[in-house]
């Protein structure tokens, strides 16, 4: 029973790689399931066995990678009391997107390769959900550094929160795009401190 059990979840695995390699080489609409299937070499129905259709799949493609990444981000602003912690982690991801090459694939898809179609609406759900809840904890996390004099700036944590997302997600969008633009891991860093500095607290004299 345990090595059945075992075996099932080679199996899934086996699918999950394949489905990151055919959907970074075709697109997410061009992908069908056959095509995994034979990729991973499984029938079709092994495919259904562990997922309910493509949508299903790629979700699972992408939350093997994100899972570690968000766990990780929420950890930091639930434990940081520094917005340079914030910063550090900003840096680290656009490093660890870099060397990476799964995160790189699967990243690659999500913003350059996924067509937003009907078919694809939990994905979707799952997309806004994610951005609602990146924005209310960095909302929460910029207002307290605020209150507590940690964090200078004026300007309203609900925008510092949205540009903040905006802003990461347009450097992980275009390094992607044009990797070759981009001298990593040192620019991680120079461009993360482009947006933190204005926001830190002058040092005491």
């Amino acid at each position: 029973m345990r090595r059945t059990k075992e075996e099932a979840l080679e199996t899934r695995e086996s699918i999950l790689d394949a489905a990151e390699r055919v959907f970074f080489e075709r697109g997410v609409s061009r992908t069908t399931l056959e095509q995994v299937a034979h990729a991973a070499g499984v029938t079709r129905g092994a495919v259904y066995w562990h997922f309910q259709n493509k949508s299903d799949l790629f979700n699972a493609v992408v939350e093997r990678v994100r899972m570690p990444m968000e766990s990780a981000f929420y950890q930091i602003l639930e434990s940081a009391d520094t917005i340079e912690d914030l910063e550090r982690h900003c840096a680290t991801s656009l490093v660890e997107v870099h060397r990476n090459e799964r995160l790189r694939r699967v990243y690659t898809v999500l913003l350059l390769k996924c067509e937003y179609t009907e078919d694809m609406g939990s994905l979707i759900n799952r997309e806004r959900a994610a951005r609602e809840h990146a924005t209310k904890s960095l909302t929460r996390f910029f207002s307290i550094l605020q209150k507590s004099g940690r964090m200078t700036t004026a300007r309203e944590p609900r925008a510092l929160a949205l540009a903040l997302y905006a802003y990461m997600l347009g450097l992980y969008t275009d390094y992607l795009r044009s990797p070759e633009l981009y001298r990593m891991p040192n620019d991680a860093s120079i461009l993360t401190r482009y947006f933190f500095d204005p926001l830190k607290a002058a040092p005491a004299r």
